[in-house]
């Protein structure tokens, strides 16, 4: 019980911390690439407050073999096909630190928190469905800045497809470099639109 509760504590800070960042961003200059690495850089901080408290593990191990094959292409031409869709801004050292500041707190802390749900949809655990929407719907909250609708779009649905990849990664391999490579070479397809 003691987990779920921290779950609801954990999805209440990362809204308040994506919702804080919109904000700030009234009154900040700061552009939508700034305005999520802020969010990110709040979610980082629970992350590893969180780590440090013992609460789950975060799969901060090396891998298993991973499917490097298909990982490298299927990142890259992602993040350039949703960049290219929604003309998303921001430097590409952004996108790595808000990839990086996904994966730990989204796969890293949030799917481990979720891990005893021992349901499954087909080939889908609940704690893997969870984490991989969870990611793209973080973009939701790009609506209330009025970001434009095919920007949004393209970041909830690249996002989430990209979030579930990293999942079922994470669940497969039981560590984080394979999420965390694939969201850095997402965000470095962002910056090469």
């Amino acid at each position: 019980m003691m987990q779920f509760r921290s779950v609801g504590i954990g999805v209440a800070v990362a809204w308040m911390a994506l919702l804080g960042a919109n904000e700030a961003a009234r009154w900040m200059t700061v552009n939508l690439g700034q305005q999520l690495a802020l969010s990110r850089a709040i979610l980082l901080l629970f992350a590893t407050a969180m780590y440090f408290t013992g609460a789950g593990d975060y799969g901060l191990r090396p891998p298993g073999r991973l499917p490097w094959i298909w990982m490298v292409p299927v990142s890259i031409l992602l993040g350039v096909s949703v960049g290219v869709a929604g003309a998303v801004p921001g430097e590409w050292w952004l996108w790595v630190f808000i990839g990086f500041a996904d994966e730990v707190f989204v796969r890293g802390w949030l799917q481990a928190a979720l891990s005893p749900i021992k349901q499954r949809l087909g080939a889908w655990s609940i704690p893997a469905l969870a984490s991989g929407l969870f990611a793209g719907s973080m973009y939701l909250v790009l609506m209330k800045q009025r970001a434009p609708g095919p920007t949004v779009m393209a970041l909830v649905v690249g996002s989430s497809a990209l979030g579930l990849a990293a999942a079922k990664l994470r669940e497969e391999s039981g560590s984080l470099v394979g999420p965390v490579a694939m969201h850095v070479l997402f965000g470095l397809g962002l910056a090469l639109a």
